[in-house]
């Protein structure tokens, strides 16, 4: 039997009473997560003052959050569980990139020729390439934490795939203090901001999930 093999057999055995409630465990995770980033924002960062005419957009942005962490969902928890088949879960993943590109396409060809750049950027440096990342890092340690208990076989991919669900999770937090709106915005720069926090947790899931 291979090395891989083998360590695949015996992360199937181990820990059962850990896989017997992995919905559960993974659910309170990421709800400790949210909590945690939000209460970030609300200390560090703080609602942005317009919140209450603001509010649709800023509906819209967690939303689409909401829906990056949902596409990333399925990929961490069958991670969770070794020696199974990934199946069309990665495809999902990748899909959400393509579809925020996508959505960034359509909405800067829509935009008047002057006004693309501040749409695109929002008259600035996108500073949610660093907060989201920095928010994202207390989701990040409790997955981790949860993860270990079960014991993962793909290290990289599994650290990747924590990262990525982990920025989703921030930047629904990030949503409430964001000052820009646009759909060029959010679908490029939030959709890299959780990119980089993939590149980085697949920099450390083989040295932090190792078992």
């Amino acid at each position: 039997m291979k090395t891989d093999d083998l360590i695949a057999a015996l992360a199937r055995e181990s820990g059962s009473e850990y896989r017997r409630n992995w919905a559960r465990d993974l659910s309170l995770t990421l709800l400790a997560g949210l909590a945690v980033a939000a209460l970030l924002v609300l200390i560090g960062l703080h609602v942005r003052a317009d919140i209450g005419v603001a509010l649709t957009p800023v509906l819209l942005k967690a939303a689409f959050s909401a829906a990056a962490a949902a596409a990333l969902l399925p990929l961490v928890a069958r991670l969770m569980r070794p020696g199974r088949p990934l199946g069309w879960r990665v495809t999902a993943a990748a899909l959400l990139l393509c579809l925020c590109g996508l959505a960034a396409l359509v909405a800067l060809a829509g935009e008047a020729p002057g006004q693309r750049m501040q749409a695109w950027t929002g008259g600035g440096f996108p500073w949610c390439l660093v907060m989201i990342p920095l928010l994202a890092a207390p989701c990040a340690a409790l997955l981790v934490w949860l993860m270990r208990a079960f014991a993962p076989t793909r290290l990289t991919l599994t650290g990747a795939s924590v990262g990525a669900l982990s920025g989703a999770v921030g930047a629904m937090a990030y949503s409430m203090h964001c000052p820009v709106d646009s759909i060029a915005f959010v679908g490029t720069w939030y959709a890299l901001a959780i990119a980089i926090c993939a590149a980085i947790g697949a920099l450390l899931g083989a040295k932090l999930l190792r078992w």
